[in-house]
């Protein structure tokens, strides 16, 4: 999932109680479903204990097959990427090339096994006329080798408590850890034909979307609109759980993508963008915390004062949007109470219940 527009969450905690939420509307980009977090320690990698019956990772039925698709639909865009960029064979061919273009080269690359933390793969090396394989182990955590960090920039490891907080599943586990190294190695469309091999597999689902939201029809209807707000606002409030539990830090980043909210795929929708907002909010508020929507104000001074020409009189629609909170509706007083509305800045922090 990557972000087509930015939001920020900031929680204060004091005594463990939470004294408000912030929400923030930082840039033309924006939404929700993965967050941002310091980086686990690399221990803490293995999320999932293998099975109390045979103790593996996957089942038997699980592996062979995981081990067949991959050799044989994701060899060149997946496997390959991953002996270059994730094993010591890709520092090498980086110093042999140095001299002279070509004279190494990982030409092919198959699974062997899947562990609990490894990914095991037979690598092809060609040097000069000759060809050896070399047996090499992918961590699923993995970071790129030093020669090829400016090649593939690193993402954080996905961290041990979500994944079990999604599902306890070893295949959705293993599902995820291989998206994350798919999205270090550029291969992005093979994302959700991972998330759909879980799937397949036995896996909860995390990450399937429903078959009736025809995502081509843009703008969408509202009850795909709402699927999505839905989905955004339980991530919220459960981060804001694990915060108020000090699993989780308390400044995050939520990111969604959807063709409405993504500028590549469609015009700018402040309109979609504002009722995501007010799911979130509402959300958070109906669990009895405050709540403060805040909107990048005037930037610079004197000359340079201006707003972003996206987010001009956004904070004035923001305001004017239909929250039902009038005497009598299902939001009644909610907001002025539990949900008030802000500027961004120091200047405008309000250290108040």
């Amino acid at each position: 999932v990557d972000s087509c527009c930015y939001t920020a969450v900031d929680i204060m905690v004091n005594n463990h109680y939470l004294r408000s939420v912030c929400l923030i509307l930082l840039t033309l980009l924006s939404a929700v479903v993965a967050f941002s977090t310091p980086r686990p320690a690399a221990a803490a990698a293995s999320s999932v204990s293998p099975t109390a019956e045979d103790n593996t990772y996957l089942n038997k039925e699980q592996l062979e097959f995981s081990i067949a698709y991959l050799n044989e639909h994701h060899n060149t865009d997946v496997l390959l990427p991953f002996v270059k960029a994730f094993s010591d064979l890709g520092t090498t061919a980086i110093k042999k090339n140095a001299w002279i273009g070509g004279s190494y080269q990982i030409i092919d690359a198959s699974i062997t096994d899947i562990t609990q933390d490894e990914l095991c793969l037979d690598a092809s090396i060609k040097q000069g006329e000759k060809i050896k394989t070399e047996s090499v182990k992918v961590h699923l955590d993995s970071d790129p080798v030093a020669g090829m960090k400016r090649t593939y920039p690193t993402l954080p490891p996905c961290n041990p408590m979500h994944l079990n907080h999604a599902s306890k599943q070893p295949i959705d586990n293993f599902v995820r850890r291989m998206n994350r190294l798919c999205n270090i190695v550029k291969a992005y469309s093979a994302t959700g034909k991972m998330i759909q091999l879980g799937v397949q597999m036995g896996g909860k689902g995390v990450g399937k979307l429903n078959d009736d939201m025809y995502l081509n029809q843009v703008p969408h209807n509202r009850f795909v609109r709402k699927y999505f707000y839905d989905m955004a606002s339980e991530a919220a409030l459960d981060a804001t759980i694990l915060c108020s539990k000090k699993q989780f830090t308390n400044r995050m980043k939520m990111t969604v993508m959807f063709p409405e909210m993504n500028p590549s795929m469609d015009s700018y929708r402040i309109g979609t963008l504002l009722e995501l907002a007010r799911s979130i909010a509402i959300k958070l508020a109906e669990q009895n915390l405050r709540v403060r929507v805040c909107v990048q104000g005037s930037m610079g001074v004197g000359i340079f004062t201006g707003v972003p020409k996206q987010l001009n009189g956004v904070h004035t629609l923001l305001q004017r949007m239909d929250w039902e909170s009038e005497p009598g509706e299902e939001n009644d007083g909610m907001v002025g109470d539990y949900v008030r509305f802000g500027f961004v800045g120091k200047e405008h922090v309000i250290n108040a219940q």
